[in-house]
């Protein structure tokens, strides 16, 4: 059925294992990426032209990134989700991140980054931060949010929805740069 929900108000922390990425010193020479907040590129996806990188040294297992894994930027004032999609290998998360990974097959990786990336859980989850210098979203306010769980067709058909509307600004944007470029043209012209 179309729209059905499969579980009603369900908390984060019963289908993720959540953690905190971990602090390391970059090394140039490194083998390992180093994922930060900063390689959340404008279309909030990773970027990895200049992804830092550390050397491994005893890295622990648990700290490795997987596809799928959730990276939840919570500390700052730039908060979002973006989903690891594997295809870097031998990467790792800083302590910025919270990376948030499924337990259950019943949620789409990618519809839950579009969940917690709606701007009312995303203010509801800066309005939760603590701290007076660096505002901290706490692992514990993340676990604790709540939703239902539909079906699969509904969760493909928002991650569907969000990918169009991804698109639609791009080329919003790129129509406004076109407009100023040529804004810009007329005005040169008519120095001329």
């Amino acid at each position: 059925m179309t729209g059905e929900i499969i579980k009603k108000r369900v908390a984060l922390k019963e289908i993720t294992a959540m953690q905190s990425g971990i602090y390391m010193k970059t090394d140039s020479e490194g083998e390992v990426r180093y994922l930060q907040v900063r390689d959340i590129n404008p279309e909030n996806q990773l970027d990895y032209e200049q992804v830092a990188t550390v050397t491994d040294t005893g890295i622990n297992d648990k700290h490795w990134l997987r596809e799928g894994d959730l990276l939840f930027a919570a500390k700052g004032a730039s908060n979002s989700c973006v989903l690891y999609e594997g295809t870097e290998r031998n990467a790792i998360a800083s302590s910025s991140f919270i990376i948030i990974r499924l337990v259950t097959d019943k949620v789409l990786p990618k519809y839950l980054c579009c969940f917690l990336n709606t701007p009312s859980v995303l203010g509801m989850l800066k309005n939760a931060a603590v701290g007076t210098g660096i505002q901290v979203i706490p692992q514990s306010v993340i676990g604790e949010i709540q939703f239902d769980i539909p079906s699969m067709e509904v969760q493909e058909l928002v991650i569907e929805m969000d990918r169009l509307r991804k698109e639609s600004e791009h080329i919003r944007n790129e129509i406004n740069e076109l407009k100023r470029s040529l804004q810009d043209q007329l005005l040169m012209d008519s120095l001329k």
